[in-house]
């Protein structure tokens, strides 16, 4: 660079200092434009592009400064959070692995690659880093908080919560290792304790996943709101949604106007839950209200314990001229119909974790004895491929269009077999029987070491034994098919 381009680099360290991020960025677009388009410059607008959530542009940028210098470790690290907030794990893991090699005093990138770790689904590895960034970390609260995360998907539950205490001890309060804490309690039934501390995503700096924004005052369960209304809303997932919209009809008791808002593609599946008002889907014009809650939260409002759970099931139904016309399609029942759901969205941060490729499913489906129905929606290509040689499964997925119709194909199943997905949390609200696989770090929901969930009567655990077990589990399904099937005729 030249004297003047390093000026500029100069000046614009002095304003990230102050928190002038905006000013600093600015500083370097200039420094580039004249001539100082060095590793360091282009690292340093990316860091920025990153911090601001432009992760598109962290990519170009960093991945231009690493052409430049491939041995640039900040920018390695950098470029690896971006790739992993893109959900692009394994790539994350390529950069996170070559940031720590370069440079091994860079304290931050061994939690880092630890969570990358995580999302690939290798635990075991990810515990190394965690180790290794909690005695080099200058903030031991977040390496005690992340050390915690991976020993509770490793299922050593007790070992996380020594964790959270140990960085409680050093930050008081913190609301991330709070709300880290109270996953690892809720999943051993530590109700209702535990949902106070679920309160605390809410104040986590980044937010959480869906959460929504308005002025009206948040609503902890107060009385007297009679001839109130209340804006019920989802945040974080689809199957979130379908879990805790059974809360709805216990406000209204209140006496409250009760208004539900949730995710595109749910209100037909829900606009006749009982005591519910109106639902509106995000980013309609809602009307005026005076209360607001996070369905989310209702477990803690109402103080939820694992005997108080409301489980009237079923609570959702699926619309009758959906299944009138379902039937229709169908062929004569002949055989015990079975719903089958493997995969998830490809988004979800465990999903390399609950998926389970449909290759895998053959001894199963090879089955003659019983008559298998594709029951999701989205199918990725290497499934495709296998799913279109095979004569052995009807495949529905193209006339999912929405939730109305995957309840109304759902309602004429004898059995869900589903992973841990938003089918598994309509099947069980619709009151059907479902078995569900689940990967052996489980989440929090299900509990621990259960075969049964208090959420919904009619549903049964399989878990893994094992990390990435699912032969053992699909064994085991199949054994149990072998009863069920006689039991059922």
């Amino acid at each position: 660079m030249n004297p003047y381009t390093e000026e500029l680099v100069g000046l614009a360290y002095e304003a990230y200092a102050i928190g002038n991020h905006a000013g600093a960025e600015a500083l370097l677009r200039l420094a580039v434009g004249h001539g100082g388009r060095d590793a360091h410059a282009l690292y340093f607008i990316g860091h920025l592009c990153y911090l601001g959530g432009r992760l598109n542009e962290a990519e170009t940028y960093l991945s231009t400064a690493i052409a430049i210098d491939p041995n640039h470790a900040n920018a390695r690290n950098d470029l690896g959070e971006t790739l992993r907030a893109l959900g692009r794990h394994e790539e994350a893991v390529h950069h996170l692995e070559r940031a720590v090699a370069l440079d091994p005093r860079l304290a931050h990138a061994y939690g880092n690659l630890a969570a990358a770790l995580v999302s690939v689904n290798r635990p075991e590895d990810a515990l190394r880093w965690a180790q290794e960034s909690l005695w080099r970390a200058t903030d031991k609260a977040v390496a005690h908080c992340d050390l915690g995360s991976i020993l509770g998907r490793l299922g050593r539950p007790k070992e996380a919560i020594h964790q959270y205490r140990l960085a409680l001890a050093l930050k008081p309060g913190d609301p991330r290792v709070r709300y880290f804490d109270s996953l690892t309690r809720l999943s051993l039934g530590e109700w209702p304790e535990a949902w106070a501390g679920h309160e605390c995503r809410l104040q986590l700096p980044l937010g959480v996943a869906g959460r929504r924004h308005f002025p009206q005052p948040w609503w902890r369960g107060e009385s007297g709101i009679q001839g109130r209304s209340i804006l019920l809303h989802a945040e974080q997932g689809l199957g979130d949604t379908l879990q805790f919209v059974r809360y709805a009809p216990l406000v209204a008791q209140f006496g409250a106007t009760v208004l539900l808002e949730v995710q595109f593609g749910l209100r037909s599946v829900l606009d006749r839950l009982p005591g519910v008002s109106a639902v509106f889907e995000q980013g309609e014009k809602l009307p005026s209200f005076d209360l607001q809650c996070s369905l989310m939260s209702l477990p803690h409002v109402f103080g939820t314990r694992l005997d108080t759970v409301p489980a009237a099931i079923p609570y959702l139904s699926a619309r009758p001229d959906r299944v009138a016309a379902w039937t229709r399609v169908l062929d004569p029942w002949q055989r015990m119909r079975v719903g089958l759901a493997w995969s998830g969205s490809a988004s979800h941060a465990s999903d390399r974790s609950r998926s389970i490729p449909l290759a895998g499913l053959a001894p199963l489906v090879e089955r003659t004895d019983l008559e298998w129905h594709v029951i999701q929606r989205d199918v990725r290509p290497a499934d495709r491929t296998i799913l279109d040689d095979w004569d052995l499964i009807t495949d529905n997925s193209g006339s999912l269009t929405d939730f109305t119709e995957t309840a109304a194909l759902i309602s004429l199943m004898d059995l869900v077999i589903t992973v841990d997905t938003a089918v598994a949390h309509l099947a069980g609200a619709l009151g059907k029987p479902v078995w569900l696989l689940l990967a052996h770090s489980a989440d929090w929901r299900w509990l621990q070491g259960r075969a049964d969930t208090p959420w919904y009567p009619t549903m049964r655990l399989f878990r893994q034994p094992r990390q990435g077990d699912w032969a053992a589990v699909l064994t085991e399904i199949g054994r149990q098919l072998d009863l069920w099937s006689v039991r059922h005729g």
